[in-house]
């Protein structure tokens, strides 16, 4: 399902994204939103799982990941 929404910006935002899709960094104006759109969500996620890292350490919680199979597991249980 594509989902259509209006979004007011800025004139010096709008000019920058239009020289990125111009420029071939982005297929459309909305390719790049979409790409920004899933760096904040991947970006917010990664602050969450530091954030709990952190409260883990201060609890003396550590765990120790000994190789890829530890951290592909631990990723994928985080991002649940």
């Amino acid at each position: 399902m594509i989902n259509t929404i209006n979004v007011s910006l800025p004139t010096k935002l709008k000019e920058e994204a239009d020289l990125l899709v111009s420029g071939g960094h982005y297929a459309s104006f909305s390719d790049l939103v979409r790409t920004a759109l899933r760096q904040v969500i991947v970006d917010r996620k990664y602050k969450v799982m530091i954030e709990e890292a952190k409260k883990e350490m201060s609890l003396n919680k550590n765990k120790i990941l000994e190789g890829q199979k530890d951290i592909d597991a631990f990723i994928s249980d985080t991002l649940r």
